[in-house]
C-alpha cells in the first residue's frame, strides 16, 4: 500500500510540475523570429517615425485635461524624435547619437546604452530604452525592410505602439 501511495505522490507531483513547466516554455517559432529581428537590426541605423495605441488612452493623466486618443505622437518627446539608434548586436550595445535636441541629463552628442533581443513565453521582445534612455522592455510586433514596430502594455490594457524606420 506504501508503494502505491508513493508512486500516487510521485505522479501527482511529476505532472504538476511538467504543467508548471510548459507555461514557461518559449515557442520555436517565436525564439526564431527573436534570432531574426537581432540579426536584422544588427548595424543599421533606425529612427523613431509613429508613437500610437489600439485603444484611446488619456496620456497625460496628471495634468486636469482628460483626453482619449489614440494618436500619441505630439507626446514624443523632442528630444527623441530626431536621434539615431545602431545596433550591434555582437556587443548587445545600442549608439545613440542625438540630433540637434538633446535630453538635458545627456549632453554627450553619442552614447550607448544596452539592448537584448530574446523571448519568452510571452512573445518575442526587445529590452531597450523609454524616453529617458532607461530601461524598458518591449514587445516584438513585426520587422521588414523598412523598419520595426513594437509595444509596450499601459495600464489601462492598451498597447502603445513605437514604429522605427530604417535610415540608409
Amino acid at each position: 500500500m506504501k508503494i502505491v501511495t508513493y508512486l500516487t505522490v510521485a505522479l501527482l507531483t511529476t505532472g504538476v510540475l511538467s504543467s508548471c513547466k510548459k507555461g514557461d516554455d518559449v515557442s520555436q517559432e517565436d525564439k526564431q523570429k527573436a534570432e531574426e529581428f537581432k540579426a536584422y537590426v544588427a548595424t543599421k541605423q533606425f529612427t523613431l517615425v509613429n508613437y500610437w495605441s489600439d485603444k484611446e488612452i488619456d496620456y497625460v493623466e496628471d495634468d486636469a485635461e482628460v483626453k482619449a486618443e489614440t494618436e500619441l505622437w505630439p507626446y514624443v518627446s523632442i528630444w527623441i524624435k530626431d536621434d539615431l539608434n545602431v545596433f550591434d548586436a555582437s556587443t548587445n550595445k545600442v549608439t545613440i547619437t542625438q540630433g540637434a535636441n538633446k535630453y538635458a541629463a545627456i549632453s554627450d552628442e553619442v552614447f550607448t546604452r544596452d539592448f537584448s533581443i530574446g523571448a519568452d513565453k510571452d512573445g518575442p521582445y526587445f529590452n531597450f530604452v523609454n524616453y529617458q534612455y532607461n530601461p524598458l522592455k518591449y514587445r516584438l510586433v513585426d520587422f521588414n525592410s523598412e523598419g520595426f514596430t513594437v509595444y509596450v502594455d499601459w495600464h489601462s490594457g492598451a498597447k502603445v505602439f513605437s514604429e522605427f524606420e530604417v535610415i540608409p
